[in-house]
Protein backbone atom coordinates (compact mmCIF):
# COMPACT_ATOMS: atom_id res chain seq x y z
CA UNK A 1 0.00 0.00 0.00
CA UNK A 2 1.42 3.60 -1.07
CA UNK A 3 2.21 6.32 1.37
CA UNK A 4 -0.92 8.46 -0.07
CA UNK A 5 -3.28 5.33 0.50
CA UNK A 6 -2.36 5.00 4.75
CA UNK A 7 -2.73 9.31 4.15
CA UNK A 8 -6.53 8.56 2.45
CA UNK A 9 -7.14 6.45 5.36
CA UNK A 10 -7.47 8.50 7.79
CA UNK A 11 -10.17 10.89 6.35
CA UNK A 12 -13.49 10.97 7.99
CA UNK A 13 -16.46 10.78 5.07
CA UNK A 14 -19.10 10.10 7.39
CA UNK A 15 -20.67 13.24 7.80
CA UNK A 16 -24.17 12.09 8.81
CA UNK A 17 -25.61 14.03 12.09
CA UNK A 18 -25.88 11.86 14.83
CA UNK A 19 -29.58 10.98 15.34
CA UNK A 20 -30.70 9.01 18.81
CA UNK A 21 -33.10 6.13 17.76
CA UNK A 22 -36.70 6.22 18.81
CA UNK A 23 -36.89 3.96 22.28
CA UNK A 24 -38.65 0.88 21.67
CA UNK A 25 -38.81 -2.91 21.03
CA UNK A 26 -37.61 -3.41 17.76
CA UNK A 27 -38.00 -7.48 16.10
CA UNK A 28 -39.40 -10.65 17.67
CA UNK A 29 -37.86 -13.85 18.38
CA UNK A 30 -38.04 -14.66 15.13
CA UNK A 31 -37.87 -11.70 13.25
CA UNK A 32 -34.71 -9.30 13.80
CA UNK A 33 -35.45 -5.42 14.02
CA UNK A 34 -31.40 -4.07 14.90
CA UNK A 35 -28.59 -4.38 13.06
CA UNK A 36 -24.98 -3.84 14.33
CA UNK A 37 -23.05 -1.40 12.01
CA UNK A 38 -20.09 -1.26 13.15
CA UNK A 39 -17.67 -1.89 16.32
CA UNK A 40 -16.61 1.50 17.76
CA UNK A 41 -12.83 0.86 19.09
CA UNK A 42 -12.63 4.44 20.54
CA UNK A 43 -15.77 3.31 22.86
CA UNK A 44 -14.25 0.36 23.66
CA UNK A 45 -12.00 -0.68 26.62
CA UNK A 46 -11.16 -2.01 29.90
CA UNK A 47 -12.89 -1.35 32.81
CA UNK A 48 -11.65 -1.46 36.63
CA UNK A 49 -11.92 -4.80 37.01
CA UNK A 50 -10.57 -5.85 33.88
CA UNK A 51 -13.46 -6.33 32.07
CA UNK A 52 -13.46 -5.36 28.69
CA UNK A 53 -16.26 -2.99 27.36
CA UNK A 54 -17.01 -3.60 23.57
CA UNK A 55 -19.09 -1.01 22.12
CA UNK A 56 -21.26 -1.37 18.95
CA UNK A 57 -23.27 1.17 16.70
CA UNK A 58 -27.02 0.12 15.88
CA UNK A 59 -29.96 0.77 13.26
CA UNK A 60 -33.05 -0.55 13.18
CA UNK A 61 -34.26 -2.57 10.12
CA UNK A 62 -37.41 -1.85 10.58
CA UNK A 63 -40.22 0.24 12.75
CA UNK A 64 -40.68 -0.46 16.79
CA UNK A 65 -43.28 -2.70 18.33
CA UNK A 66 -44.30 0.55 19.09
CA UNK A 67 -44.46 2.16 16.12
CA UNK A 68 -46.10 -0.38 14.13
CA UNK A 69 -48.93 -0.59 16.87
CA UNK A 70 -49.55 3.29 16.89
CA UNK A 71 -49.31 3.05 12.48
CA UNK A 72 -52.13 0.17 12.95
CA UNK A 73 -54.05 2.09 15.13
CA UNK A 74 -54.09 5.46 12.70
CA UNK A 75 -55.46 3.66 10.38
CA UNK A 76 -52.21 2.70 8.69
CA UNK A 77 -50.67 -0.02 6.80
CA UNK A 78 -47.83 -1.84 9.38
CA UNK A 79 -46.11 -3.81 6.63
CA UNK A 80 -41.99 -2.96 7.45
CA UNK A 81 -41.82 -3.06 3.80
CA UNK A 82 -43.74 0.19 3.44
CA UNK A 83 -41.72 2.06 5.12
CA UNK A 84 -38.39 2.96 3.46
CA UNK A 85 -35.13 3.01 5.40
CA UNK A 86 -34.94 7.31 5.34
CA UNK A 87 -38.19 6.93 6.97
CA UNK A 88 -38.82 8.17 11.05
CA UNK A 89 -39.46 4.88 12.40
CA UNK A 90 -35.89 4.00 11.09
CA UNK A 91 -33.89 7.10 11.33
CA UNK A 92 -30.94 7.25 14.28
CA UNK A 93 -28.64 4.75 15.98
CA UNK A 94 -28.00 3.52 18.86
CA UNK A 95 -25.00 1.98 20.65
CA UNK A 96 -24.88 -1.37 22.03
CA UNK A 97 -22.50 -2.57 24.74
CA UNK A 98 -21.19 -6.21 26.29
CA UNK A 99 -18.99 -6.82 28.55
CA UNK A 100 -16.87 -10.01 28.73
CA UNK A 101 -13.92 -11.11 31.32
CA UNK A 102 -11.37 -13.52 29.79
CA UNK A 103 -12.24 -15.62 33.65
CA UNK A 104 -15.82 -15.56 32.68
CA UNK A 105 -14.99 -16.95 28.79
CA UNK A 106 -13.44 -20.24 30.68
CA UNK A 107 -15.72 -23.50 31.05
CA UNK A 108 -15.81 -23.70 34.67
CA UNK A 109 -17.06 -20.50 34.63
CA UNK A 110 -19.88 -20.69 32.53
CA UNK A 111 -20.67 -24.15 34.34
CA UNK A 112 -20.97 -22.34 37.50
CA UNK A 113 -22.39 -19.56 36.49
CA UNK A 114 -25.72 -21.00 34.84
CA UNK A 115 -25.88 -23.85 37.39
CA UNK A 116 -26.58 -21.43 39.55
CA UNK A 117 -28.38 -19.06 37.46
CA UNK A 118 -30.75 -22.18 37.27
CA UNK A 119 -32.12 -22.15 41.14
CA UNK A 120 -35.88 -21.92 41.38
CA UNK A 121 -37.83 -19.63 44.02
CA UNK A 122 -36.91 -22.25 46.15
CA UNK A 123 -33.21 -21.95 45.91
CA UNK A 124 -33.22 -25.44 44.09
CA UNK A 125 -30.89 -26.24 41.17
CA UNK A 126 -33.38 -26.90 38.13
CA UNK A 127 -29.78 -27.71 35.27
CA UNK A 128 -26.64 -29.16 36.30
CA UNK A 129 -24.18 -27.54 33.95
CA UNK A 130 -21.75 -28.38 36.20
CA UNK A 131 -22.31 -32.29 36.07
CA UNK A 132 -22.90 -31.63 32.37
CA UNK A 133 -19.63 -29.99 31.64
CA UNK A 134 -17.56 -32.53 34.02
CA UNK A 135 -19.32 -35.25 31.63
CA UNK A 136 -18.40 -33.73 28.52
CA UNK A 137 -15.24 -33.64 30.07
CA UNK A 138 -14.71 -29.82 29.58
CA UNK A 139 -13.70 -29.55 32.98
CA UNK A 140 -12.53 -31.22 35.85
CA UNK A 141 -13.41 -31.40 39.71
CA UNK A 142 -9.57 -29.45 40.23
CA UNK A 143 -10.53 -26.90 37.88
CA UNK A 144 -14.19 -26.20 39.20
CA UNK A 145 -12.86 -26.11 42.69
CA UNK A 146 -10.27 -23.57 41.48
CA UNK A 147 -12.83 -21.60 40.10
CA UNK A 148 -15.16 -21.20 42.84
CA UNK A 149 -12.47 -20.08 44.68
CA UNK A 150 -11.77 -17.38 42.22
CA UNK A 151 -15.19 -15.99 42.78
CA UNK A 152 -15.63 -16.71 46.30
CA UNK A 153 -12.41 -14.28 47.31
CA UNK A 154 -14.05 -11.54 44.88
CA UNK A 155 -17.16 -11.70 47.18
CA UNK A 156 -15.19 -12.09 50.25
CA UNK A 157 -13.25 -8.85 49.28
CA UNK A 158 -16.23 -6.87 48.61
CA UNK A 159 -18.19 -8.01 51.65
CA UNK A 160 -15.05 -7.11 53.64
CA UNK A 161 -14.96 -3.26 51.69
CA UNK A 162 -18.78 -3.02 52.70
CA UNK A 163 -17.48 -2.86 56.40
CA UNK A 164 -19.96 -6.10 56.73
CA UNK A 165 -20.65 -6.89 60.78
CA UNK A 166 -19.17 -10.05 61.81
CA UNK A 167 -22.43 -12.17 62.28
CA UNK A 168 -23.40 -11.11 58.48
CA UNK A 169 -20.41 -12.30 57.21
CA UNK A 170 -20.99 -15.83 56.02
CA UNK A 171 -24.27 -15.43 55.04
CA UNK A 172 -23.44 -12.31 52.65
CA UNK A 173 -20.29 -13.88 51.22
CA UNK A 174 -22.55 -16.49 50.00
CA UNK A 175 -25.04 -13.68 49.00
CA UNK A 176 -22.46 -11.81 47.07
CA UNK A 177 -21.07 -14.61 45.30
CA UNK A 178 -24.36 -15.88 43.80
CA UNK A 179 -24.31 -12.48 42.71
CA UNK A 180 -21.01 -12.46 41.03
CA UNK A 181 -22.00 -15.85 39.44
CA UNK A 182 -25.72 -14.49 37.83
CA UNK A 183 -23.85 -11.40 36.94
CA UNK A 184 -21.62 -13.71 34.49
CA UNK A 185 -24.06 -15.71 33.80
CA UNK A 186 -26.29 -12.33 32.24
CA UNK A 187 -23.00 -11.84 30.27
CA UNK A 188 -22.24 -14.49 28.88
CA UNK A 189 -26.01 -15.25 28.01
CA UNK A 190 -26.32 -11.95 26.06
CA UNK A 191 -23.20 -12.89 24.31
CA UNK A 192 -24.50 -16.53 23.34
CA UNK A 193 -27.75 -14.72 22.17
CA UNK A 194 -26.18 -12.40 19.99
CA UNK A 195 -24.14 -15.21 18.58
CA UNK A 196 -27.44 -17.20 17.97
CA UNK A 197 -28.96 -14.22 15.91
CA UNK A 198 -25.16 -14.34 13.71
CA UNK A 199 -25.39 -18.52 13.38
CA UNK A 200 -29.25 -18.32 12.13
CA UNK A 201 -30.25 -19.81 15.25
CA UNK A 202 -28.09 -22.73 15.34
CA UNK A 203 -27.03 -23.02 18.95
CA UNK A 204 -24.88 -25.59 18.65
CA UNK A 205 -22.37 -22.99 17.17
CA UNK A 206 -22.16 -21.14 20.52
CA UNK A 207 -18.30 -20.51 21.25
CA UNK A 208 -16.79 -18.89 24.03
CA UNK A 209 -13.62 -17.62 21.97
CA UNK A 210 -16.07 -16.15 19.05
CA UNK A 211 -14.40 -12.60 18.19
CA UNK A 212 -17.11 -9.96 19.14
CA UNK A 213 -15.38 -8.30 15.84
CA UNK A 214 -17.24 -11.12 14.05
CA UNK A 215 -20.85 -9.49 15.08
CA UNK A 216 -20.68 -6.72 12.79
CA UNK A 217 -23.60 -6.83 10.63
CA UNK A 218 -25.96 -9.10 12.60
CA UNK A 219 -29.35 -8.30 13.09
CA UNK A 220 -31.14 -9.35 16.25
CA UNK A 221 -34.05 -8.39 18.03
CA UNK A 222 -33.78 -6.19 21.16
CA UNK A 223 -35.03 -3.31 23.38
CA UNK A 224 -33.59 0.49 22.58
CA UNK A 225 -33.98 2.78 26.08
CA UNK A 226 -32.89 6.38 26.42
CA UNK A 227 -30.09 7.16 28.51
CA UNK A 228 -27.17 9.54 29.50
CA UNK A 229 -23.95 9.69 28.45
CA UNK A 230 -21.34 12.13 29.85
CA UNK A 231 -24.46 15.06 30.16
CA UNK A 232 -25.98 14.12 26.78
CA UNK A 233 -28.94 11.75 25.70
CA UNK A 234 -28.42 9.19 23.55
CA UNK A 235 -30.25 5.75 22.53
CA UNK A 236 -28.61 2.35 24.23
CA UNK A 237 -29.93 -1.09 23.73
CA UNK A 238 -30.75 -2.52 27.07
CA UNK A 239 -31.48 -5.65 26.61
CA UNK A 240 -31.11 -8.67 24.02
CA UNK A 241 -33.69 -10.77 22.78
CA UNK A 242 -32.76 -14.37 22.82
CA UNK A 243 -33.89 -15.98 19.32
CA UNK A 244 -36.77 -18.36 19.29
Amino acid sequence: MSTANNIYSSIETNTREQVSLASGSYGTGKQPGLKILAYIEKASKLDKSGSMRHSFLVAATRPSREQLQQSTSNGKSSAAGDHPLDAPEFDGTAFLSMTLNDFWLAPESVALAFTEASRNKDGKVQRDHEKMHLEAGTVTEASLQKCRIHFQKIATDKVIAANTPEEFMAESITVQYRKELNQVSIKIGQFFDLQDWHNGGDKSKRDLQFSPFDLVGTEFSGKVEIREFNGRSGSEVTRVYSRD
